[in-house]
């Protein structure tokens, strides 16, 4: 084979070695290379020095030129002063069968490439890249001028300066390309683990805002229940009425906390029949003083006789989400529909409708997507997703119409259940 190909085939080598070590060793069992870290950095630079000795461009009789200097560089840098040693020791084991002149060049190089690499390993990894390039062609080049020079000096045996020139330059360059991949390999690596961190963090913050969002439903509830309470001119039986509906809002709000804790495991199998219309009925006596306030008029237009199937506190939570959002969309006063009726393709249609100030058709798009909402930050956007899962959960869907200004509509669809 030709200088070329020798050369190439030793990078070749190096590169595809570095790859695999990187992407099944590095990146799979990340555990057992914390844990053996130099002794597999050992091995992996071991069999790539003993590849490159074993095709080498014949300088003369006594010498032989290859790219051994990159493993033994790049492996001491990454892995520390014990590795560098080790590392030095191989190539000068590997050498000895060869002899000539050769072996005593390739021991002093080595030994002075070694030492420049243990001093400075320590701090390499703190280096920015355009400075560990700057330092690996360095050792490079001077590797490459005290080979040549030795050579022509010592044992008077100069070369080729065409050749000088060939392999200082492909030296150089193939450790800058392998220095390189290393660094972005690791930055791939550490970007994948900061990508999953995010990941974990992303659902720990949107779980706790979904958390806040749901409770913040009862609490609303109980607050009004409350609020009527200091009216003393009320009979004891409403008092007791207000104060235990106050109660299970905040029974409510604890079972919500409970599924939130849960969410991982979002499907149940505590199906059961569901009146739509009793639903109903019961999330709108619930959220009739809220409505008071915001002198939002709520009408109803409820067929009677249609079930569904599903948990009934879920689907409660899901209208009284939409219905919360519809008053708020009406901050100086409105009317709210809301109707059920029996579709022809045996599917309850649930319709609340509102005079707000509805959504332009880019808000529209994103409804339903974590922390998007039209209320600033008063709103969290994880609301209406909640609502979503819970109707597809309920083999549902949930259709959403709206102009700006002049309201919202939204559909639910759910097939009904035969009981």
């Amino acid at each position: 084979m030709d200088q070329l190909t020798v050369l190439v085939l030793n990078l070749i080598f190096i590169l595809f070695t570095t790859f695999v070590f990187q992407y099944i060793i590095v990146n799979k069992f990340t555990t057992l290379f914390r844990k053996y870290a130099k002794i597999l950095i050992i091995i992996l630079g071991g069999i790539q020095i003993l590849f490159c000795m074993s095709f080498t461009v014949v300088g003369s009789t006594d010498f032989i030129f290859d790219l051994r200097l990159i493993p033994v560089v790049v492996g001491g840098l990454y892995g520390g002063p014990v590795v560098s040693v080790m590392l030095f020791i191989t190539v000068v084991l590997a050498r000895l069968p060869f002899g000539g002149n050769g072996v005593w060049i390739n021991f002093f190089n080595m030994l002075t490439i070694t030492v420049l690499t243990v001093y400075l390993s320590g701090k390499f990894k703190a280096f920015p890249l355009t400075r560990k390039l700057y330092t690996v062609v360095t050792i490079a080049l001077s590797y490459t001028t005290l080979i040549f020079l030795m050579k022509a000096t010592v044992f008077k045996d100069p070369s080729d300066l065409q050749f000088m020139l060939f392999y200082g330059l492909t030296l150089s360059g193939g450790i800058i390309i392998v220095t390189y991949y290393i660094e972005i390999m690791m930055q791939n690596h550490l970007l994948h683990y900061a990508v999953m961190k995010s990941d974990k963090t992303e659902v720990v913050s949107q779980l706790a805002a979904s958390v806040s969002h749901e409770v913040r439903n009862p609490l609303t509830v109980t607050r009004g229940f409350l609020q009527m309470l200091k009216d003393p001119s009320i009979d004891e039986k409403k008092r007791l009425y207000y104060l235990n509906t106050a109660i299970d809002e905040l029974d409510r709000a604890e079972t919500i906390i409970k599924d939130y804790l849960n969410f991982a495991k979002p499907q149940s199998n505590m199906r059961s029949s569901i009146c739509v219309k009793e639903e109903i009925e019961k999330a709108l006596e619930l959220i009739l003083p809220y409505a008071n306030h915001f002198s939002v008029n709520i009408k109803r237009d409820l067929m009677a006789g249609m079930n569904v199937a599903g948990e009934a506190s879920k689907f409660h939570q899901c209208i009284l989400n939409i219905i919360k959002n519809g008053i708020e969309a009406m901050p100086n006063g409105g009317d709210l529909v809301i109707s059920c009726r029996e579709m022809a393709n045996h599917h309850v249609s649930i319709t609340i409708e509102d005079t707000g100030c509805g959504m332009t058709p880019q808000q529209l798009a994103k409804i339903g997507e974590p922390y998007f909402s039209t209320k600033a930050e008063k709103g969290t956007g994880l609301g209406m997703m909640v609502v979503n899962k819970i109707i597809q959960e309920m083999g549902g869907t949930v259709e959403v119409k709206s102009k700006l200004n002049e309201g919202t509509k939204f559909k639910i669809t759910l097939p009904l259940y035969n009981v």
